[in-house]
């Protein structure tokens, strides 16, 4: 029998009280804590927050957790996260903050009013209680080892100490040694080595390691202070919990080497019987058990490590099992999916721009000892391929906009930034130190890059302007800095200043041309980096919660999101609107698809279906390209997603090259290459190499381009700026009526509610006005220039409405 959630995703660490189940789930991205009620079949979600619940416990009416929410998340054992204990009062639907404290506190138990936990506030961690009856904090034990693992029942605590178990009553205040020290600790010790004890009423059940290396179950009776062994000696058994005379754990007995098969048994105190409970052939752990009912995780339905494990039920009273959570689906992107590259060589690392796609290809060389690779570039539009370098020596990590194609070479015996203009047919060697310079990134006539010239590891980013011939120096600092990306006046990088060789830190920075300020973007201690922008949004891998994730800053209002997805590491974030791609090894196999998180809808799809290990995603418009190795070497494929918008103003159909189809991907369409290796798109004519005189005080340049006038004065009012704009839009914006009378129909209204004094409307029908131009400008009826001056000068509008 199945029931509850349809798009669980993974499920852990349960827990029972009566007819309530509680555990983490991972579907919105991070740990939120979810219940089952038997009784009425129906699921709750407890937390909502875009940080980490844990470890929940449940009694009555309230349930326990471990919260990241208050400071860095990751792994509750390391010292310097923050984690706090929650409750959450299911009578009264109210969360109260338990704990305070800076430091870490984690592993919580509840009986009652009690609830206890593990907490690191001394430096090491102690065994704390709170009365919920009196509000009141104590601290159980004062020993400056660690106490680790407690549990409650009535008015005892158990916890573990250097592999022996204590007890502490509540009543009496006294604490006891419940078993001998173990074996580790010295020839004289003989005790077995106990973990996360377990307590109901005399009985205390604990995993444990013997001296001859077997892991298995031990019950303690307080009642007659004897020790007994359950289960078999060595079937690797774990996690017990108890209720009444019945005891449950994870056992592997059944184990095959390479399975992960472990199975749930039980064993009745009252008849000295033993029940495998699970037969199936995977892994199905950490047990609990409350009067009739037994539940799970059970990772036997897992695919990816989006859906792991899910929740399992069984009642002894009815020798009846039931799945409580279901299997994840991911939601499939639809589209076509087009395989760019046929040629048998490796084909790596493109870049996209309009119908443009460059990547760096060695079929004429040899990708092993990174000879002689090349640039290629394939038009969608016309179907072609044309073959960009020639040179013998290697050319690679390419990127393009407009008809500018730059790349990293290694001609002149070091690496050299290279620019090729595609409406010329002209080569032009960008850089001319004799160090290394790579990674070179471009939008308009700005060129960014990484340079070794200050000698390495102090990486240095450059930029040069090819409207003014000029070098500049962006980053001064005798730290490594790396990854550059560009959009507009802003430029973004990997930096690894506040980091050292004991603590891999690195951050994302921002350099604001038109400011001339740098800006340092995050400031958590762990990995962030590869970052990426479009507009005012950037985006980075991160590693601050113990896994690789995607997070967003926003420029306009400084804000960052962790981007609300779930599943396996994910990496090479590429953001184009609102739509941002990476890869992520959500397979159990080791591989990796291609996913796409729409920020607009706020859904998450996945790209590819049939790909082999496809790393580097980048996206412009509706396309995404990648390399994807399922030929049995690395192709360019590209994905082009089918249109959820209404149709045009226009009502015009836009070109998009080959073609979208309402399928899912499954019928990989296959250009006919022709390769154009001559046409003048050679490089045989004579290279350009400028004179880079490095200004290391960056100007105020502005953007690249079209050039239209600052119409947003601060002299004047909003209503002047919106006229001005919307006389832009009427006599100098070329484009269809229909598109236009859009337009400036969206000002007019904006104007009026303006004048009415009704700025919240003003400015919502301002951001309407903003979304159809970035619209427009993804069908390509409208220059990417013109598009965006019309962002821009709205948005100046709305900051100065807002102002007032």
């Amino acid at each position: 029998m199945t029931v509850g959630n349809a798009t669980a995703g993974s499920e852990q660490n349960s827990a029972i009280y009566e007819d309530r189940i509680v555990w983490q789930d991972d579907s919105n991205g991070n740990w939120d804590i979810q219940m089952y009620n038997v009784s009425t079949s129906t699921e709750t979600q407890i937390t909502t927050g875009e940080a980490d619940q844990q470890n929940p416990d449940i009694y009555g009416d309230r349930i326990v957790w471990q919260d990241s929410r208050n400071g860095r998340s990751g792994y509750y054992w390391d010292l310097t996260r923050n984690w706090d204990i929650y409750m959450y009062d299911l009578s009264t639907s109210t969360e109260t903050r338990i704990t305070t404290n800076e430091s870490s506190q984690s592993s919580p138990a509840i009986y009652g009013d009690k609830i206890v936990w593990q907490d690191n506030r001394n430096g090491n961690q102690d065994i704390y209680m709170y009365d919920i009856s009196t509000s009141t904090e104590t601290q159980i034990t004062h020993n400056v080892s660690d106490q680790l693992y407690p549990d409650i029942y009535e008015d005892r605590i158990v916890w573990v100490e250097g592999g022996a178990i204590y007890m502490y009553n509540i009543s009496t205040s006294t604490e006891t040694q419940v078993t001998p020290y173990f074996w580790g600790l010295g020839e004289e010790y003989t005790g077995d080595l106990n973990s996360v004890p377990f307590i109901y009423g005399d009985k205390i059940v604990s995993s444990a390691e013997t001296i001859t290396g077997n892991y298995l179950i031990n019950m303690y009776d307080l009642s007659n202070s004897t020790k007994r062994m359950i289960g078999e000696v060595d079937a690797d058994s774990c996690s017990p919990a108890i209720y009444g005379d019945i005891i449950v754990w994870e056992d592997g007995r059944n184990n095959s080497p390479g399975d992960g098969n472990r199975d749930i048994y039980m064993y009745d105190l009252s008849t000295s019987t033993e029940t495998q409970i699970t037969t199936n052939l995977s892994r199905q752990a950490d047990p609990a058990i409350y009067g009739d009912r037994i539940v799970w995780t059970d990772e036997r339905n897992a695919k990816t490590y989006n859906d792991m494990s899910d929740i399992y039920m069984y009642d002894l009273s009815t020798s009846k099992e039931t799945q409580l959570t279901t299997v994840a689906e991911d939601d499939l992107a639809q589209g076509t999916e087009t395989r760019i590259t046929t040629n048998g060589g490796e084909q790596e690392y493109p870049a996209i721009y309009k119908d443009r796609v460059v990547w760096r290809d060695w079929r004429n060389g040899n990708q092993h000892d990174f000879e002689n690779g090349d640039i290629y570039m394939y038009d969608i539009s016309t179907s072609t391929e044309t073959q960009i370098t020639f040179n013998k020596s290697c050319q690679v990590n390419p990127d393009i906009y407009e008809d500018r194609i730059v790349w990293a070479d290694d001609r002149n015996g070091n690496w050299d930034i290279y620019m090729y203009n595609l409406t010329t047919s002209r080569e032009t060697q960008i850089t001319t130190n004799n160090s290394n310079q790579g990674d070179p990134a471009i939008y308009g006539d700005r060129i960014v890059w990484v340079d070794q010239r200050n000698v390495y590891p102090n990486n240095d980013i450059y930029m040069y302007d090819l409207s003014t011939h000029k070098e500049t120096q962006i980053t001064t600092n005798g730290s490594g800095q790396q990854s550059p990306k560009i959009y507009g006046d802003k430029i973004v990088w990997q930096d690894e200043r506040n980091g050292d060789d004991y603590n891999r830190n690195s951050d994302i920075y921002m350099y604001d041309l038109s400011a001339s300020k740098e800006i340092q973007i995050t400031t958590n201690g762990s990995y962030q980096g590869i970052p990426d922008i479009y507009g005012d949004r950037i985006v980075w891998t991160d590693d601050h919660n113990g896994n690789w994730d995607i997070y967003m800053y926003d420029i306009s209002n400084s804000t960052e999101t962790r981007i609300p997805i779930r599943g396996g590491d994910k990496q090479d974030a590429n953001i184009y609107g609102d739509k941002i791609v990476w890869d992520e090894n959500s397979k159990l196999n080791g591989d990796h698809d291609i996913y796409m998180y729409d920020l607009s809808t706020s859904t998450e799809s996945r790209i590819t279906t049939n790909a082999s290990y496809p790393k580097g995603p980048v996206i412009y418009g509706d396309r995404i390209v990648w390399h994807d190795g399922r030929n049995g070497n690395a192709d360019i494929y590209m994905f082009t997603l089918a249109s959820a918008e209404v149709p045009t103003p226009d009502g015009n159909e836009t070109n998009e090259g080959n073609g979208t189809s309402n399928g899912t991907g499954n019928g990989t369409q296959v250009p006919d290459n022709n390769s154009d290796n001559g046409a003048g798109n050679g490089t045989g004519n004579e290279t350009e190499v400028p004179d880079n005189n490095s200004d290391n005080g960056t100007g105020n340049e502005t953007g690249n381009g079209t050039q239209v006038p600052d119409n947003c004065s601060a002299e004047l009012t909003p209503l002047d700026n919106m006229q001005a704009l919307k006389e832009y839009v009427e006599c100098t914006y070329e484009c269809h009526e229909n598109t236009k009378t859009e337009l400036t129909s969206l000002l007019d209204t904006s104007m009026c509610y303006c004048e009415n004094g009704e700025d919240e409307k003003a400015v919502s029908m301002l951001n309407s006005f903003i979304h159809l131009a970035e619209k427009m400008k993804e069908c390509k009826q409208v220059s990417a220039d013109e598009a965006d001056y019309m962002v821009r000068e709205a948005k100046k509008i709305i900051d100065q409405i807002e102002a007032n």
